[in-house]
């Protein structure tokens, strides 16, 4: 009879312990719950089962292979990959999504990144690769948008100060390009568009072999003669020690006007033939632009050679 009875305890016990062993919890790192591999995961299917993990996790680290279809929830807008970033924010604060392509590490530009956070951040690494790269076919390839008065909706900055900071073209090579001195340069006319009654027109700006800046104002003859003062605001943008050129245009009858001498500072009117009136007249003054003197018919060889893997063009 006790024997009887130690093999029931016996055996309820062995139960007992089968039982345990069979719900203990898989040993996993402590950061991932639910099923699959110690390091994985899990994916939760449409039955909210528990499936193979495209993802997997070493130490701080998550990777994510393939894609992921965004299948819970009510919403019709969701993302298939959805990174977010709950740290305060300060200027390295990193971002909510980060993906770099690279053998050798981070960047140097990257490494030195210091904007506050950010949505989604693409790093090319030391490597010869692009930070972001973004394609379409029947729309368009990248769209931004911000709502911040004191923020550019683009903004784009290049370390190098050699470097060409913005370039834009077609496949036809038709487009604009701002090089490292802040010219802009493009292939077609740079135009105001202003509106005209109910539609709107564009006025095109006026082209020149040289780097001309003009002035425009009004003085009169006071005896035949008159000493009109450069703007001293004008001047600092030119170069009025060299030749520059002034139009005259009377506004009344006289024997005609003609600039008697010309100085950095101003120029002297005076009227034809000895005349002595004291007429108003019109003036234009047009000089070269300061830093700019020599500069005429400069060649661009950039639009020759428009590359399509973003480089700018082959060197001189």
């Amino acid at each position: 009879m006790r024997m009887k009875h130690f093999s029931i305890l016996l055996l309820t016990f062995l139960c007992c312990s089968l039982l345990a062993v069979a719900q203990a919890p898989v040993d996993r790192d402590p950061f991932i719950g639910g099923g699959g591999t110690k390091g994985d995961i899990p994916l939760f299917t449409a039955h909210r089962a528990i499936g193979n993990s495209i993802a997997s996790q070493s130490g701080t680290t998550i990777n994510v292979n393939g894609g992921v279809a965004a299948i819970e929830g009510g919403s019709s807008n969701l993302n298939s990959v959805s990174g977010s970033n709950t740290s305060s924010v300060g200027l390295t604060q990193g971002a909510g999504t980060y993906g770099q392509l690279s053998t050798t590490g981070q960047s140097g530009t990257g490494a030195g990144w210091a904007n506050g956070g950010a949505g989604a951040w693409g790093d090319g690494g030391l490597d010869s690769n692009y930070g972001v790269v973004a394609t379409a076919d029947n729309k368009a390839g990248l769209i931004t948008n911000t709502n911040g008065s004191s923020y550019y909706t683009i903004f784009g900055f290049n370390y190098n100060t050699g470097a060409y900071p913005f370039a834009v073209f077609n496949g036809a090579g038709a487009g604009c390009s701002i090089d490292p001195l802040g010219d802009l340069s493009c292939t077609g006319a740079k135009n105001a568009v202003v509106p005209v009654g109910k539609s709107h027109v564009a006025l095109s700006a006026i082209e020149s072999p040289k780097n001309w800046f003009e002035d425009f104002g009004s003085a009169r003859l006071s005896g035949g003669v008159a000493v009109v003062r450069l703007d001293p605001r004008f001047t600092q943008t030119v170069n009025a020690r060299m030749e520059y050129h002034v139009f005259l245009t009377p506004n009344a009858d006289c024997k005609g006007l003609y600039v008697n001498q010309k100085s950095a500072t101003s120029f002297e009117v005076r009227e034809l033939g000895g005349g002595s009136s004291s007429v108003k007249f019109d003036y234009r003054i047009t000089a070269l632009r300061k830093n700019y003197e020599k500069v005429r018919f400069a060649e661009h060889r950039e639009f020759s050679t428009i590359r399509t893997d973003a480089r700018v063009f082959t060197q001189k």
